[in-house]
């Protein structure tokens, strides 16, 4: 780094933490701002880090890491308010994680830990921590935050992780988001010195809840933000998000990179999953505060056992070896001796704790304010509430305001519902959150998110049998994955509500405004319904989108497909009997040539159909390769649009399958180093030369050199999107992409 851009560096450090509008002055070795009104001066001297100078301050010298952790941002203070902030979890039992195909689990916080230690060159590193529902991401996160900053006080460590409760805000204002949090914490500094503190790797952001914001259908808006947010780090520190579902499409972060080209986001992003607990951590849980002893068992490997009989699941059942459910079955096991019904686990926990509820709400004359049923009502409407406000918390007005509508439904009394609101803080299934700084307001949320998800997706089921203004209800906002795999639950409960749920999705008149949203909840419940019921006789899909949709190993007949879209859909060991398809396309659909089979889908490659790929093999759009994948497995293409010999050399095979490895790596990390091209086995591969050169000559590719600590490094940088540069085999595209293609069918 030269002098000046090591001036440039530390005076936009600086600016982000000066008072707004006021100047900063950096002369030769001198500085000096304004911070909280007050003017501060300081000395540059030379210090032991050759990157950085040191800082005189106040009669003190301190590293650069160290001024701006003390001088600047009091991290102390931040650091004391998260440790009494988040709350120490005495049942807590740590959850091992995995990067993605790499290594064996190991404990969460040693995973992270590692991916802390050696981020790339160049490039944020974006640790996404997933796991399903109920998997122990948030109190794993905050655990992990916790001790973070109990070692930080204590000098064991010089950063902190930084807790971002996202799950209730919308990251299209990350910076809100950020700012309402740094209040609550009363930190020091403001959301713009984040990206500064995170940078020189002080903090380390984690935003939980990510992956809900997104909903079904990518989440633009929320993408873009984190995109922007990266940005501001030019390329360091490190920022760990929690995604809910274990399908997350990361080339939208590349799309978002690409398309906010004012903003060099520079990310490598790294998914970290969370496996469920085995028999050893669940009995691990009931030692703690002695459970297994108010079980009535000696051992909590006895205790398992029972509860795993009275809930009649396996050591094998996902949901039971998630923290959430096994904790909620501990508490329902102490107060009932049997099921009243053979229900699945969870409904059997919510319907425990309805049933409490209509014995502890009760009025003046010891009588119960609200049946059974009209619990389950206004939950249903609490959770209406927050999906149509996009959030999922509600302040005390909000909820009042709830509660008086359902008591006017219902016929409440005045003096029923002045009982009724008091009580809603303490309800079963809400719990309160501190208030909003410096509006003093409290907020109420569902206590866990499979509440809100069970009772939104019961929700939706009912309107939907009722047919009752369905495509205003698709178009308010994005179901998360959570909630529709409630639903599709929901539906394999209740066989009978499937018929009426799909004929309501397919005689919806979508409007205009909504039709993104509509068609992609839409495509979640149809998805839900395929996945977890019985095959129906005849199914009809209209105006939905299907985008990373898993239809794997379903049978499915008599499928009318009208102006639906399939991307990046499994129908591996799937199969399914069309009747006709008509304005519908078929994008980067994956199958199996030996069980995947199609009859009566009549499809035209490059029009209806852009890419299928093969049971780990790479997507094909080459119409010659699409045609032979397409009669394996039963999809009818024109004679005439059906190549008779095939296009490519053997060379020309190998340079193809290269690229494909290094388009897959390019989805993931904004810049190629070399490093990184050598560790997945691209640059010593023997045609990578022929590749590199003939992408430099088509402008596909470009290189940058950075400075660093050291030597020089080598970076390149993809000039279009992976997806774009693949699909012009075959698609209309850019004429260089075009170009390139040609030249690699003359190898």
């Amino acid at each position: 780094m030269t002098h000046d851009h090591l001036l440039d560096e530390i005076r936009a450090d600086l600016a982000s933490f000066a008072d707004t509008h006021s100047k900063i002055q950096l002369d030769g070795t001198t500085l000096a701002w304004r911070q909280n009104g007050e003017r501060h001066d300081a000395q540059l001297v030379q210090g032991t880090d050759a990157s950085y100078p040191d800082v005189q301050i106040h009669g003190s010298q301190h590293d650069y890491r160290t001024f701006l952790a003390s001088q600047m941002a009091n991290l102390d203070a931040l650091a004391e308010s998260l440790y009494v902030g988040l709350p120490e979890e005495s049942r807590y039992v740590e959850s091992k994680a995995v990067l993605e195909g790499l290594g064996d689990p190991a404990p969460v916080r040693g995973v992270i830990a590692r991916l802390l230690e050696s981020p790339p060159y160049g490039s944020t590193r974006v640790i996404f921590l997933r796991g399903a529902a109920g998997a122990g991401k948030t109190v794993a996160l905050k655990h992990l935050a916790r001790r973070q900053a109990e070692a930080y006080l204590e000098r064991r460590s010089d950063f902190l992780y930084f807790y971002i409760d996202a799950q209730a805000r919308s990251l299209a204002r990350l910076d809100e988001a950020v700012a309402l949090v740094l209040q609550d914490a009363n930190a020091r500094f403001t959301y713009r010195a984040l990206a500064t503190l995170t940078k020189h790797r002080l903090v380390v952001p984690i935003i939980d809840g990510f992956d809900e914001l997104l909903g079904t259908s990518g989440g633009g808006e929320a993408v873009d933000a984190l995109t922007l947010f990266l940005g501001r780090l030019s390329g360091s520190g490190v920022v760990v998000a929690s995604a809910r579902s274990t399908y997350f499409d990361f080339r939208n972060l590349r799309a978002s990179a690409d398309r906010l080209q004012s903003v060099e986001a520079r990310f490598e992003i790294a998914p970290v999953d969370l496996r469920a607990w085995s028999s050893k951590e669940m009995c691990e849980y009931l030692v703690r505060d002695n459970q297994y002893l108010a079980l009535g068992e000696r051992s909590p490997e006895a205790a398992l056992e029972t509860l795993q009989r009275k809930f009649e699941v396996d050591q094998s059942d996902a949901l039971f070896s998630t923290p959430f459910f096994l904790s909620a079955a501990v508490e329902v096991a102490r107060e009932e001796d049997e099921p009243r019904e053979r229900v699945r686990p969870i409904r059997r926990i919510i319907e425990s704790f309805v049933r409490r509820e209509v014995g502890k709400l009760r009025n003046v004359n010891d009588e119960p304010i609200l049946r059974e049923g009209d619990h389950w009502q206004f939950l249903h409407m609490l959770a209406e509430e927050m999906w149509w406000q996009e959030r999922r918390e509600l302040d005390r007005a909000s909820v009042d305001a709830v509660a008086e509508l359902f008591a006017e439904s219902i016929g409440m009394t005045e003096n029923d519902l002045r009982v009724f609101t008091a009580r809603a803080s303490s309800y079963a299934f809400l719990g309160a959150k501190s208030a909003v700084a410096g509006t003093g307001r409290s907020m109420l949320t569902f206590s866990h998110e499979y509440y809100y998800a069970f009772f939104l997706a019961s929700f939706l089921a009912s309107r939907l049998v009722e047919n009752d203004d369905v495509a205003g209800l698709l178009g308010r906002s994005s179901l998360s994955p959570t909630v529709s795999a409630q639903f599709g639950e929901y539906l394999k409960e209740r066989s009978e509500s499937v018929s009426p749920i799909l004929a309501a999705l397919a005689e919806r008149q979508v409007p205009v405004l909504t039709r993104e949203t509509n068609r992609a909840n839409a495509g979640a419940l149809y998805e839900a319904a395929i996945r977890n019921c019985e095959p129906l006789d005849e199914l009809v899909l209209f105006d939905a989108s299907f985008t990373g949709a898993d239809f794997s190993s379903t049978r499915q007949s008599g499928v009318s497909a009208l102006n639906c879209d399939f991307v990046d859909v499994d129908f591996r060991d799937a199969e399914w009997s069309f009747v006709e398809s008509p304005g519908s396309t078929f994008v980067r659909i994956a199958v199996d040539p030996v069980n995947t089979r199609f009859k009566g889908l009549k499809l035209v490659s490059g029009s209806t159909l852009y890419g299928v790929s093969q049971r780990g093999g790479r997507v094909e759009y080459e119409p010659s390769n699409v045609a032979a994948v397409c009669a394996k497995v039963g999809i009818e293409l024109p004679s005439e649009a059906v190549p008779v010999l095939p296009v490519y050399s053997e060379r020309a095979e190998a340079v193809v399958d290269l690229l494909d490895k290094l388009l897959r790596v390019a989805e993931r990390m904004y810049y190629l180093s070399d490093g990184i091209l050598a560790q997945r086995s691209i640059s010593n591969h023997t045609e990578w030369s022929t590749l590199e050169r003939m992408l430099q000559e088509h402008q596909i590719i470009e290189h940058k050199t950075a400075q660093r600590r050291g030597p020089d490094g080598q970076l390149r940088r993809l000039t279009f999107p992976p997806s774009v540069i693949a699909e012009g085999e075959a698609r209309p595209a850019n004429s260089d992409v075009r170009a390139f293609w040609r030249a690699i069918r003359r190898l």
